[in-house]
C-alpha cells in the first residue's frame, strides 16, 4: 500500500462503527506502522488542527455539481483558500466551475456510479490564490488550505441526489477511490524516473461515509463495507499477482457473497 487513509466524520456512531469492523476484519492482513488507519470524529469545516491529507474523496453525483452535501463543504473548504472563512454563492462559483470543467473533459458530464477521477486542485488555486507567485514553484500545505488538501477523488455514489437502493455501492466505490489513487501514486513512482511528472504523490486521504446523506445507506452497513473494501484491496496489494490465481468463479461468487450478504 502506497497511502494512508483517515476515516473522517462528523458522526461518532459512524467513527465507533469504523472502529469496531478494522478491529473485526483489518487483523487478517499485514498494515505497516505509518499507514496504520487513522479515525477521526470532526467536521470538515472544523478539522484538528494536527489533522493534514493530500485527498479528499468527494461521494457526490455522476454530473459534479459540488453544490450540496459533503460536496459542498468540500467545496468552501477549496474556496476558503481564497476567500478565508466567507463564503458566499459568489466564492463557490469559481471552484463549481473549475470542478466541472474538468469534468467534462474527463467525461463529458456524466460519470458513472461506482467509477473515482483524481482533480488535481492545484491549477485553480494557483489561478485563483492571491499572490500565488510562491504556489507556482510548488504550492506549500499551508497555501492550499489548512488541511494541505490537493485533490479530490471524485466518486460518485449516485447519478443524481437520491436514495441508494443497493448497498454494494458503497463497496463499489470505497474500492474505486482506493484503486485510483493507487494507481495514481504508482504512475508518479514511474515519472519521478524520468522527472516527468507534474502531480506529487498522495500520502494521506480523507474519506467519509459514503452514500450515508442524501443516499440513506445504514451507517452499520456503510462501515463494514467501507472497511470490507478496504481490508480486501489490501490484501490484493499484499498478493500481488499472485491474486490473480483466486480468480476462479467460485471465489468471484463468493467474494460476491460477502459483499452482498456479509454473514
Amino acid at each position: 500500500m502506497n497511502f494512508a487513509i483517515v476515516f473522517l466524520d462528523i458522526d461518532p456512531t459512524l467513527t465507533n462503527l469504523w472502529k469496531h469492523y478494522l478491529e473485526r476484519h483489518l487483523p487478517h492482513v499485514r498494515v505497516p506502522r505509518h499507514l496504520y488507519p487513522q479515525i477521526v470524529t470532526a467536521s470538515i469545516t472544523a478539522l484538528p488542527a494536527n489533522l493534514t491529507f493530500d485527498c479528499i474523496v468527494s461521494p457526490g453525483n455522476s454530473f459534479a455539481r459540488m453544490d450540496g452535501g459533503l460536496d459542498l463543504y468540500i467545496s468552501r473548504m477549496f474556496a476558503g483558500s481564497r476567500t478565508g472563512t466567507t463564503h458566499t454563492a459568489a466564492s463557490l462559483t469559481p471552484v463549481l466551475q473549475y470542478v466541472q470543467k474538468v469534468h467534462h473533459e474527463r467525461w463529458k458530464g456524466l460519470q458513472p456510479v461506482g467509477s473515482c477521477y483524481i482533480i488535481d486542485m492545484l491549477p485553480f488555486l494557483v489561478t485563483h490564490e492571491k499572490g500565488s507567485t510562491d504556489n507556482k514553484k510548488g504550492s506549500s500545505k499551508t497555501d492550499l488550505n489548512p488541511s494541505g488538501c490537493r485533490y479530490i477523488a471524485h466518486t460518485p455514489t449516485m447519478r443524481v441526489p437520491t436514495v441508494i437502493d443497493r448497498d454494494e455501492v458503497v463497496y463499489d466505490c470505497m474500492w474505486a477511490a482506493l484503486n485510483e489513487i493507487y494507481n495514481h501514486n504508482s504512475a508518479i513512482d514511474v515519472s519521478l524516473s524520468s522527472r516527468e511528472s507534474r502531480h506529487t504523490q498522495i500520502g494521506k486521504v480523507a474519506v467519509s461515509g459514503l452514500g450515508t446523506g442524501t443516499g440513506n445507506i445504514n451507517m452499520d452497513t456503510c462501515a463494514e463495507l467501507m472497511v470490507l473494501a478496504y481490508v480486501h484491496f489490501l490484501d490484493a496489494i499484499e498478493k500481488g499477482q499472485d491474486c490473480t490465481a483466486e480468480w476462479s468463479w467460485r471465489r468471484a461468487k463468493e467474494w460476491d457473497r460477502i459483499i452482498t450478504n456479509r454473514d
